[in-house]
Order: structure tokens, then sequence, then C-alpha cells
């Protein structure tokens, strides 16, 4: 191998954030064997002159149309073949610091783990922490109630990534969570309790504007790995379907036993797409 991690960047448009993505991977580099690669899907602001600035520090870069987020990231690793271990960090998320990468390596090898993952920060737009993703100790089955990995803080190995096969490109929302239940199909995740990454969340993020999206692919994949769909994520889909319904005034654990006759409706409807790949 090359070198030990390869660090993907996928990105679009995210010419306000990437500058202090990529600062924070490159920071990384004091302590960890790093590949960096910045696959940028054509972005049409400033984006591709903040990537010049720094293409001394990058391993493989381009700026060109993609199939999406997931597409990107597979491009990145497909062009980083020699690395032991990789990573994706979005556009405008970052490192917690510049020991991030080194201490999920270390706990990697350590303990002989194929994925792992750590704890992660909520950041604002400023870059102000705002809270804490609520991340959990691994069981498989706690993924089928929900995504308690926060994407930044996780690292698999390339044979993990051979062995699952790519990410899911035709998903747009949950991709991550898609493959970390493909993961854990396989692998036996660890969890080092030290911050890795941080979440950027703020106005116009991918998972605010896009919500019922969302939570259509997030059903999808439930019935699809576990054949079941737990009931609040039903509740939380009518909620954002019908946001000036009175059912914004009833309280979840009265709309958990209320809604229980549309779960099939809601989980039919959510099935539809053609999100097999």
């Amino acid at each position: 191998m090359d070198k030990k991690v390869g660090v993907i960047i996928p990105s679009y448009n995210q010419g306000k954030y990437i500058e202090t993505t990529i600062c924070s991977v490159i920071g990384n580099r004091r302590h960890a064997d790093l590949a960096i690669a910045v696959i940028d899907g054509g972005s049409q602001d400033d984006t591709k002159s903040i990537i010049l600035k720094y293409e001394t520090e990058l391993d493989v870069w381009c700026s060109e149309p993609d199939g999406g987020q997931a597409d990107a990231i597979n491009k990145g690793i497909h062009l980083l073949p020699h690395c032991k271990y990789y990573m994706w960090l979005n556009s405008d998320d970052i490192f917690e610091d510049e020991y991030a990468v080194s201490k999920i390596v270390d706990f990697a090898e350590k303990n002989h783990f194929e994925v792992c993952y750590g704890l992660s920060h909520l950041i604002d737009a400023s870059g102000n922490r705002v809270g804490e993703y609520p991340v959990e100790e691994f069981a498989v089955d706690k993924l089928g109630h929900r995504c308690f990995l926060s994407q930044p803080s996780v690292m698999f190995s390339k044979e993990a990534y051979e062995t699952t096969g790519p990410i899911n490109s035709s998903l747009t929302m949950c991709l991550d969570y898609e493959y970390w239940i493909r993961l854990a199909s396989k692998y036996k995740f660890g969890f080092i309790k030290e911050y890795i990454g941080s979440t950027r969340v703020y106005e116009g993020t991918k998972t605010s504007t896009m919500q019922q999206r969302h939570l259509k692919e997030a059903i999808f994949i439930l019935m699809k790995f576990y054949g079941r769909v737990p009931m609040h994520w039903i509740v939380t889909k009518m909620l954002t379907d019908y946001p000036k319904s009175v059912l914004q005034w009833i309280p979840r654990r009265v709309l958990m036993m209320l809604l229980l006759p549309f779960r099939k409706k809601v989980i039919r409807t959510s099935m539809e797409g053609n999100w097999n790949d």
C-alpha cells in the first residue's frame, strides 16, 4: 500500500466551505499517512479556484459533471487504489483536529477492525460547535431504528469496500446509512470514543432542504434490509408531508397510534423509486 488512508472530498458548489475542509484534511498529514482526492461535480462557484490553490497538496482532483455524491466518492476511491483505509469528508464538514485520522487508524490497527467510527460534533455555518451527533455503541439491530453513525467519523478498509461493493449512487440522502447497513452485514464495527469529525448543520444543507427525500429513502432502505419500519419514521414522514396540518399539534406518542392505519400506505409510496443499484 502506498498510503495508509485515502480521504475523499466530494464537492459541488461549496466554495464557501471547501477551503476549510481541505485545510482540515491537510492538517492531518502531520500525524497520518494520507492520500487526498477532491472530486468536484463541475461547480459553478469559486470551488475550482480554491482547489487549484491547494493543488500541490492533493494526490488527485477533478472538476467535471458526475452522477452525484456517491458517484464522486466511488470515483475518488478508484483514483486512490493503493490505500489501506478510506474515509470521506463532505465539502462543508471538517475533522475534529489534526490528530483525528491518526487516532482512528491507530485504533483500527491495534484492534484489527475493518470498519471503525468515532464521536462527532455538530457545527454551524461559522464553525461553532452547536451540539453532538447522537452516536451510540454499535449493534446491527439498532441500525434498523436509526443511523447512529456520523459519516465524517467513519473509516473502512479497502478490503471492506471491495467485499461490500461501491456506495449506492442511486441514493441522494441516505447513501451513508445504506452503506453502513451493508458493511454491518459483513463486518464488526469498532467504536472509538474520541471525536473524529464534525458535521456542519445550517439552513440550506442537503439534509435540511431535502427532508422528504431523506425520509423516503430511509424507509425504502429499512424495508429492503430489515423488512420493517419503526413507527417513529412513519410519524416523521407524515409530519413532513403535511407541515400545516393539525398533526403538528398532536403529541408524537399519540400520533404513533393514530397513524398506524397509514403505515402500509407510507411504506408503499416510499418503495416507489429505482434505488436498487
